[in-house]
């Protein structure tokens, strides 16, 4: 055989060779790199449906952007027995705020503050306060209520006591000592006292009770309605610094 007749017969043998390999190798290849990928892109999409289904989930929370709720308030000081005037400030950005009547106004603008993003923390940084678990704080004036002080020679601790129906008052519904600032408005009508005050202490209704009445246009004699709600326009219908226009 010619020297050039053996080179093209060993070139053909290799060519072969390696087309033998590709067809027995190329797809256990494609399936180790395809396998992986296909997880990956499983994983994508069940992390954004649970995304998606949560987002939906928490929207479909009250107070959403179709509730107008109204609450008592006050800040109750166990160092004078009583209670500290009413918020002065109508600041209102968000739709959670008061208009100087000691009553929380509670119609989200937005949904950074529906369900369970409607907190207390919201409606003290519109009035121009702070609460931690140790400080309430008054930004304007200065004045605060720290945990530590003395009352009737026990030590008092800051604490956010809720009502679940203004009028009937009684026991409290809830009473927390820890991430109050992070306290829910969950219904109409209800009452919310942030207190400097012992553990155990009797914590009283805030004396806006009253005032709740007269808003929602109920007696204490009747009770609160909690779906008794009113429709709001939107926050362009509104001003958010301060220029308020009163939504009974």
């Amino acid at each position: 055989m010619r020297p050039g007749a053996m080179g093209k017969a060993s070139s053909a043998k290799k060519v072969a060779r390696a087309a033998r390999v590709g067809a027995t190798s190329g797809p256990n290849e494609r399936r180790q790199v395809g396998f992986p990928a296909v997880v990956a892109i499983v994983v994508v999409l069940g992390l954004a449906l649970v995304a998606f289904a949560r987002a939906t989930r928490d929207a479909q929370v009250e107070p959403t952007l179709q509730d107008h709720w109204h609450n008592a308030y006050g800040i109750y000081d166990c160092r004078i027995g009583d209670f500290l005037p009413i918020f002065l400030s109508e600041a209102d950005p968000d739709g959670i705020h008061s208009h100087q009547d000691g009553v929380i106004h509670i119609h989200p603008f937005t949904d950074s503050v529906t369900g369970r993003k409607a907190q207390l923390h919201v409606f003290l940084t519109n009035m121009g306060a702070t609460l931690t678990d140790d400080e309430f704080t008054l930004s304007r004036s200065g004045e605060s209520l720290t945990e530590g002080a003395q009352c009737d020679g026990q030590e008092a601790i800051l604490q956010v006591v809720r009502w679940d129906d203004a009028f009937v008052g009684g026991e409290p519904s809830e009473i927390r000592t820890e991430d109050l600032d992070s306290f829910r408005f969950l219904a109409n009508g209800q009452a919310i006292t942030i207190a400097l005050a012992p553990p155990g202490a009797d914590i009283p209704l805030p004396p806006s009770v009253d005032d709740l009445a007269a808003v929602i246009g109920q007696s204490r004699e009747q009770g609160v309605d909690p779906r008794n709600t009113t429709a709001i326009p939107g926050p362009q219908d509104f001003g958010t610094g301060g220029e308020d226009t009163p939504d009974e």
